[in-house]
């Protein structure tokens, strides 16, 4: 389906869908755009809420249920914030918020949820076990 442009199918169709191998809903697979940062929190599958938060996009849910800034500082593409957001159920989803210095965008990149600065965690995205080791002489 990825691509065709296939935006529905009618009621009793008879497909399962799948997202990464999770069994996703029609409503999941065509209109997750209708789902919001609060429905995903209050959904009790912790695969299924993994594949919400993709679709939706760590951006988006951030924005919607906002997150305990865990860590900032700053880098050449500007403040950097470790966010954390507990679940229940599940360990938190923790991510590292920066800007690119060269186009100025956003990112917001999964880290694990054991990062307890936004050193370790650049650290960490780059393939350094130890922070220590990470010291850009330039980043671009």
């Amino acid at each position: 389906m990825a691509g065709s442009g296939i935006t529905s199918l009618s009621a009793g169709h008879g497909f399962v869908w799948r997202w990464r191998g999770v069994q996703v809903t029609d409503k999941i697979a065509f209109e997750s755009q209708s789902i919001t940062g609060q429905d995903i929190l209050n959904i009790e599958n912790v695969e299924l809420r993994r594949v919400l938060i993709e679709r939706l996009g760590y951006e988006t849910f951030l924005q919607q249920v906002g997150g305990l800034i865990r860590d900032r500082d700053r880098d050449s593409g500007g403040e950097r914030q470790l966010v954390y957001i507990p679940f229940e159920d599940d360990e938190p989803l923790m991510v590292l918020k920066v800007t690119c210095p060269s186009t100025r965008h956003l990112h917001i990149l999964r880290v694990p949820p054991d990062m307890r600065n936004c050193h370790q965690a650049a650290a960490w995205i780059a393939g350094f076990n130890n922070p220590d080791d990470y010291n850009p002489a330039i980043e671009a």
